[in-house]
């Protein structure tokens, strides 16, 4: 009875640490996404949109590898990465084509490709960065999960500024954790793909299309399948989705061609080639995948200048800021300055995203000054596909300085000065000093408006000395003009002194 009482006894403690032992896997068996056979993932260099068409970021490429392993995941050395690359000479980063991700799979082991487009980055104060990702299981070139997030550092800006983002590198750390947050833990890595054709090459363009534009691909064969007599009188087509096109097969140059209008639904297709034998028996091999993209993009212009007549002025520089509500890659981008008659006089295009910041010094693309008057400014940015936006803002340019006249009338030993500027850009100051020979100064006025009327009183027994007017103005736009005249007693009514210094700068081009 003593032996039965403690063999149960010890059986229900085996049973209760079983139990808990259980349960302890199961509350920890979360934190290791890598333990329910996600493989392994090659995180390929970001193409940087901001630097130019295939920029590359090592830094950000950084940052997403260390997310990616810290999410458990094993992630394969990028000095692996970069020697598969050399090897098969990949020059265009952020997509590849079917072919090289087969060989990833083979090559370097790969389960996972994670590729990715730095869409925009913007320093502080306004501190933003933008990517798109996209996940491709290697066997069967299947994108498994996508996403695209902006994050701007007026976003974490709380209310007392504690602990709030002040470099880029700090926004980083909020950045790429949230990325990664949607990245499933778990896919299957062994769904097998249908490919049984020996491909040589593949060519599919373009990659991001309009709806209802056309998409071309060529294929070229090693060999189409077996060398028999059912080899004889078979028929290429292209499949995508649930929908057959007709392609071109050359038997004797191993060559398939097609062309296929795009879909009209927005969104990613996957290119299978499908060759028919007359036995009935179908080769079938994924040629890649094309993005249907039907929405243009969206950009906006600010001009940072003085607001005056409804129209942002300047005089020596224009600062042009420009974003994008929605980030996107942009392939290329122009900037045209069109004069009162419509003619362009400043034009600039190149590839890439759009400059957050762009400056105008007020010259013509040949160098030369344009003159004072109203422009328009106007950008336009392609996306992929060739989707443009368009932004545009009317200026105006007036570098000419205040033009002061001066009638002076003397009295006694009073000089009344009437002054009036016939330049319609308002006046930021003016002063003016009446000197006694020798350099001593007797008189001294000064205001922000004109026209206007002033009273100098001369001093008392000045017999023969001479007196001289300095007069200097300048506008709220900075243009500034000094006036002198040596014998200011000897100025009869309406004399107008003359000029001798216009300060004045040009800046370079764009």
């Amino acid at each position: 009875m003593f032996v039965w009482t403690c063999s149960r006894r010890s059986s229900l403690i085996i049973v209760m640490k079983f139990i808990w032992f259980i349960a302890l896997i199961g509350f920890f068996l979360p934190a290791f996404p890598c333990l329910a056979g996600t493989g392994s993932i090659a995180v390929f260099p970001l193409l940087d949109m901001t630097r130019d068409a295939n920029g590359v970021n090592p830094k950000l490429t950084g940052y997403l590898r260390r997310q990616t392993e810290l999410r458990g995941h094993k992630v394969i050395a990028d000095k692996d990465i970069m020697a598969f690359m050399v090897r098969h000479r990949i020059r265009t980063l952020g997509r590849l084509n079917t072919l090289d991700i087969a060989r990833a799979k083979k090559e370097i082991g790969a389960d996972m490709i994670l590729l990715g487009t730095i869409c925009q980055l913007q320093q502080p104060p306004s501190a933003t960065v933008s990517l798109s990702l996209q996940l491709i299981r290697t066997s069967d070139a299947k994108t498994v999960w996508t996403t695209t997030r902006d994050l701007n550092q007026a976003d974490l800006q709380s209310l007392l500024a504690l602990s709030d983002p002040e470099t880029l590198d700090d926004l980083f750390e909020v950045y790429f954790p949230e990325l990664l947050q949607a990245l499933p833990d778990t896919i299957d890595v062994n769904v097998q793909g249908e490919e049984k054709l020996n491909i040589a090459s593949i060519a599919l363009a373009p990659q991001h299309v309009q709806p209802g534009r056309m998409v071309h691909c060529r294929v070229e064969l090693m060999t189409i399948g077996r060398t028999t007599d059912d080899s004889q009188g078979r028929k290429a087509s292209i499949r995508i989705g649930d929908a057959t096109y007709p392609a071109v097969l050359d038997e004797e140059e191993n060559r398939v061609s097609a062309s296929w209008p795009a879909q009209e639904k927005e969104g990613d297709y996957q290119v299978v080639l499908v060759v028919k034998c007359p036995s009935g028996r179908q080769d079938k091999a994924v040629l890649g995948r094309y993005q249907v993209d039907g929405t243009p993009p969206v950009i906006k212009m600010n001009l940072i200048g003085r607001e005056l007549d409804g129209r942002t002025t300047f005089n020596r520089f224009l600062t042009i800021m420009t974003t994008m509500p929605k980030p996107e890659p942009v392939s290329k981008w122009t900037v045209t300055v069109y004069d009162a008659a419509h003619e362009p006089i400043v034009f600039q295009e190149a590839e890439g995203q759009v400059p957050d910041r762009i400056t105008w010094n007020g010259n013509t693309s040949s160098g030369v000054a344009a003159p004072d008057g109203d422009y328009v400014i106007r950008i336009i940015a392609w996306d992929r596909a060739g989707l443009s936006a368009a932004a545009e803002q009317e200026v105006s340019l007036r570098r000419a300085p205040p033009e002061v006249s001066l009638d002076v009338e003397k009295t006694d030993n009073q000089l009344t000065i009437d002054m009036n500027n016939t330049v319609t850009t308002p006046l930021l100051y003016w002063w003016l000093r009446v000197v006694q020979d020798g350099g001593r100064i007797v008189s001294s006025k000064d205001g922000d408006t004109l026209p206007a009327s002033v009273t100098l009183e001369l001093p008392e027994n000045s017999g023969s000395s001479k007196f001289q007017l300095l007069l200097v103005a300048q506008d709220v736009l900075g243009n500034k003009v000094q006036k002198k005249f040596n014998e200011l007693v000897a100025l009869s009514v309406k004399t107008q002194v003359r000029e001798i210094e216009t300060e004045s700068q040009w800046l370079e081009d764009f």
